[in-house]
């Protein structure tokens, strides 16, 4: 099983097959990466986006997404402030930033953790301006985070839990863990 992240929009960037675990992971680091950089409307938005792209929320095989969706400015100054934004937050994903809020990753999964990362930067950095196209309104939040912070992983809470404490063993804390 698993899911897609593409960039159709992307000159040559192909699409991604991802396995859910490697996807939840991605997911999760990214989460720890954005918490004490976002602050703009948007960079919380997108934190938002990344906490609610949890499996235990939506299912496995449905967070996939494409560049295109991330709710981009459609002013050239702005949207180039929010692909260098997420440019940073990858870098800082690739650096292992705030991974010491992470539940354990497996050696596997980390090994394969790094060529992902890399392959997404690579997406967003090929993503052109006129590639823009309306998020899905479904995916894309509305505001930014309103259900608070997991004391554990200081990353924002979803509606149902924590992304981090969804993902952590049944012997690690989880005190947000999803019903």
């Amino acid at each position: 099983m698993g899911d897609f992240i593409t960039s159709e929009r992307g000159p040559g960037a192909p699409g991604l097959h991802v396995s859910n675990v490697r996807l939840s992971v991605l997911f999760n680091v990214l989460a720890v990466a954005v918490m004490p950089r976002a602050r703009t409307d948007w960079e919380l938005r997108l934190a938002r986006w990344v906490v609610e792209g949890d499996q235990c929320r939506l299912g496995l095989g449905m967070v996939g997404f494409d560049v295109s969706e991330l709710g981009w400015s459609e002013s050239e100054d702005v949207f180039a402030t929010q692909k260098r934004f997420l440019l940073e937050l990858v870098d800082a994903a690739l650096n292992r930033e705030g991974w010491e809020h992470l539940p354990s990753i497996p050696g596997a999964v980390e090994e394969r953790l790094f060529p992902l990362l890399r392959q997404l930067r690579e997406m967003v950095e090929q993503f052109p301006r006129e590639g823009l196209t309306p998020p899905p309104e479904y995916r894309w939040p509305e505001g930014p985070p309103e259900n608070g912070l997991c004391e554990l992983h200081r990353v924002y809470l979803h509606e149902t839990g924590c992304l981090l404490c969804n993902d952590a063993s049944y012997d690690e804390p989880a005190p947000h863990r999803s019903p």
